[in-house]
């Protein structure tokens, strides 16, 4: 009866790992990482309404970048999707090593990605999204013998100025559609949308 208990937990558990994780990158998929960063979103929610919770309660803020792996359709008409693939898995890994554990990362869908970092306020996570867009672009990936120059483009939003996740992607995601239109290879955060780009 134990061993049958024990079996059958391990398969609820690989079943919720494919229901909530990206097959080829590992990072969470879409579903997985909403249900994830609303799970923190609801105490923050809390924790501004509720005074007394304030001391004991640390996590404040919450920031979400998305990430868009610039001109990806050209790898993959280049070079074939498994070329594509290995772009993927690349990015995935260098935003995975540049995160704590309790940060989440995933894959959007297609070449979007997400990270949601816990605690970061938009201009820490604007830091952490800079950061990891200079480590792509001076990471070469060598894909039979050719070296292909990737390169991401970021928006950056912090959970302080919204109040719902879907709210808090809308605004990440409008950051990003401007450091693609402005050229790409860049990260805008929400505080900046509006603003003229500097010449």
């Amino acid at each position: 009866m134990k061993e049958e208990l024990r079996k059958l937990k391990d398969e609820i558990k690989r079943l919720r790992e494919l229901a909530y994780k990206d097959e080829l990158t590992a990072l969470y998929n879409r579903r997985g990482f909403s249900e994830e960063a609303k799970k923190f979103l609801k105490e923050i929610v809390v924790f501004k309404k509720d005074p007394e919770r304030r001391e004991s309660f640390s996590i404040k803020n919450f920031s979400i970048i998305v990430f868009d792996i610039d001109n990806f359709k050209k790898f993959n008409d280049a070079y074939g999707h498994q070329a594509g693939d290995e772009v993927l898995k690349k990015v995935s890994r260098i935003m995975q090593d540049s995160v704590r554990d309790i940060d989440l990362a995933a894959r959007w869908g297609g070449e979007e990605m997400v990270l949601g970092l816990v605690g970061a306020n938009e201009n820490d996570a604007f830091n952490i999204a800079d950061s990891i867009r200079k480590r792509v672009m001076h990471t070469d990936l060598v894909w039979k013998r050719k070296k292909l120059h990737v390169t991401v483009s970021g928006g950056v939003a912090g959970f302080d100025k919204v109040d719902t996740f879907d709210d808090l992607f809308r605004l990440a995601d409008k950051a990003l559609y401007k450091a693609k239109q402005d050229g790409r290879n860049m990260v805008v955060r929400s505080q900046d949308l509006g603003k003229r780009k500097k010449v």
